[in-house]
């Protein structure tokens, strides 16, 4: 009579070694999948958050422009045509760009482009330049800004100053009418191939420009 054999055989150590390395593999899957996600998460929630400010910056911008003091202003109180023509039309809204006109945010760089000086009663005098206010004098600086797409960035323009305000810009598409300025920010990610689209309507402050 034989003793039983004791030990493992070779086709279980195959089996065994067959058996971790699928299970090996399919945790290789799993995990390259969890980190495509949270790139992908990643990349979204990045593009979210740059449309966003942007937009929030634009919404700013847009309800300060026309916004040129306390009186209506009159023709006769422009020192510079230019000034006069710049006020007439605080939102111009282009083709490939938006360029508004008012009151300056803080922040910018630089002197303002306007200053409208006024006692907010009878009288109102606008100035290139910056001015200080006198002792019955109210000073409000006025700024010209633009905002424009180009290779991909969103890029902010004033008289002094020119910087790049988001990446991954494919379009930005404005509409001025009826009192309101629509706003569409189409972001993109090209390693990501992601896509997003962002709207915004901002009421307009000032229609007729205070002038």
């Amino acid at each position: 009579m034989r003793r039983g054999q004791a030990g493992v055989g070779l086709v279980e150590v195959l089996l065994a070694v067959a058996l971790g390395a699928l299970l090996l593999v399919a945790a290789g899957q799993l995990f390259g999948q969890a980190y495509q996600a949270w790139r992908l998460h990643g990349a979204s929630a990045r593009l979210q958050d740059d449309a966003r400010l942007v937009l929030q910056r634009l919404a700013e911008d847009i309800r300060m422009a026309g916004m040129f003091g306390c009186l209506r202003l009159d023709a006769a109180d422009f020192a510079d045509p230019e000034a006069a023509l710049a006020f007439a039309r605080p939102i111009e809204v282009n083709a490939d760009s938006l360029t508004l006109v008012g009151a300056e945010l803080p922040g910018l760089l630089g002197a303002p482009d306007w200053t409208v000086l006024t006692d907010c009663r009878s009288w109102a005098r606008v100035q290139r330049g910056q001015h200080v206010s006198g002792d019955a004098l109210l000073a409000l600086p006025v700024r010209r800004v633009t905002y424009r797409v180009r290779n991909g960035s969103l890029l902010f323009t004033s008289n002094v100053q020119h910087a790049s305000l988001v990446d991954n810009v494919q379009a930005l598409r404005i509409r001025h009418d009826d009192g309101r300025v629509d706003i569409e920010l189409l972001m993109q990610d090209r390693d990501h191939g992601l896509e997003q689209r962002h709207t915004l309507s901002v009421a307009v402050r000032n229609p007729e420009g205070g002038v």
